[in-house]
């Protein structure tokens, strides 16, 4: 197969737009279930079928629908956004005759029964990757930041890489797979980015001809079609500009959604500082940062980090108190909705104490069904 005549997959102006720094931007992964039994149901398609390509996009299997934001200055906007959408698609499934609900997982969902939408870039991963993207039922939240200037979009990339550990404990949200206590609290990390290669944490690029080498290497020999084919924990978005974090499990809440997006951008207002500035900081070996997301994925908010520069334990709340202190001077925007983040316990977390209450993994989904509508 010739693949040196495809059309490069980085823009020629990419991060070189003129475009304002710092808008904001996000998707949302949503899942639909049957009122009787609330496992995972289809109805995607139809959905999409109706509905502003711009505004919602199909998502591997047919129980999947993602919401896409518009472009805003802060956090609130892009909020707001995510709620209206979700309004819209609780009409569709009550049309439909489905629950709409979102978490990292769904508690009972069987992987065997979904269908792979009807896309050709979705049936192209199922006959490249089978069992292992058939069995990804999986939920997350992706935030945008737009970034002005290539080098500058790798210095992102490199470093966020190391904030990705707080960033999973904060928004854990997937304790149950397949009806199963999984003893994670974000099961989504280990059925996505701990078993798909071109996923997870990636290593540090240093420079954008690193990237574009890369990108060049993965085209050229028909590895993949698209960027959105590369799903690290943190990326380069060179179409849209934007550097994307996809650390996040799906939230439940959307004012739990509404603050992790402005930690988001707090912490990349920070690293422009940093790199306008010109006191750039060490970029960490994931050898390190791996050690932090396990914690994260195992414990949630109740484990521990170890801290990069003296090497000794921390704990994952107090870990997450330093960065948002951290935070304070170097940025403008709102930090008010962050004191949530550490007030209130994650969503893992909730669903485990519903399980614990009610004893049935079914009332878990119930549960997620009704502060999905909330």
């Amino acid at each position: 197969m010739n693949t040196a005549q495809k059309p490069a997959l980085i823009p020629e102006d990419a991060f070189e737009t003129g475009a304002p720094e710092g808008t904001l931007g996000a998707e949302e992964e949503l899942w639909l279930a049957d009122p009787e039994t609330l496992k995972l149901a289809g109805g995607a398609q139809k959905i999409l079928a109706a509905e502003p390509e711009d505004h919602f996009s199909g998502e591997l299997i047919d129980c999947e629908i993602e919401s896409n934001t518009g472009v805003h200055v802060d956090s609130s906007g892009v909020t707001g956004d995510l709620v209206a959408r979700r309004r819209i698609l609780l009409g569709h499934a009550e049309r439909l005759g489905r629950y709409l609900g979102t978490s990292g997982t769904h508690p009972i969902g069987d992987w065997r029964e979904q269908e792979i939408i009807d896309k050709p870039h979705y049936q192209r991963l199922k006959r490249q990757l089978g069992w292992l993207i058939r069995r990804n039922n999986t939920f997350s939240l992706h935030v945008h930041y737009a970034v002005r200037g290539r080098q500058k979009a790798v210095y992102f990339f490199d470093r966020l890489r190391e904030y990705v550990p707080l960033f999973l404990a904060l928004s854990a949200n997937s304790p149950f797979w397949q009806g199963e206590i999984t003893d994670m609290h974000s099961t989504r990390t280990l059925i996505f980015s701990r078993s798909i290669h071109r996923a997870g944490l990636p290593e540090p690029l240093g420079s954008w001809e690193a990237y574009a080498k890369y990108v060049d290497f993965v085209q050229r020999s028909g590895v993949i079609n698209s960027l959105s084919e590369i799903w690290w924990d943190v990326r380069p978005h060179p179409g849209l500009g934007t550097i994307e974090l996809r650390a996040f499990d799906a939230q439940t809440n959307p004012s739990r959604s509404e603050a992790l997006i402005s930690l988001s951008a707090a912490v990349c207002d920070l690293l422009s500082e940093e790199y306008e500035t010109g006191e750039l900081r060490k970029i960490r070996p994931n050898r390190e940062i791996e050690e932090n997301k396990w914690s994260a994925q195992r414990y949630g908010m109740s484990g521990f980090v170890v801290d990069h520069d003296t090497h000794e334990p921390v704990e994952t709340r107090r870990a997450v108190e330093r960065l948002f202190m951290s935070l304070e001077g170097a940025t403008s925007r709102d930090l008010s909705t962050l004191q949530p983040l550490l007030d209130e316990p994650t969503e893992s977390v909730r669903q485990l104490e519903r399980w614990r209450e009610t004893g049935s993994v079914k009332e878990v989904a119930w549960d997620l069904v009704q502060r999905t509508r909330v």
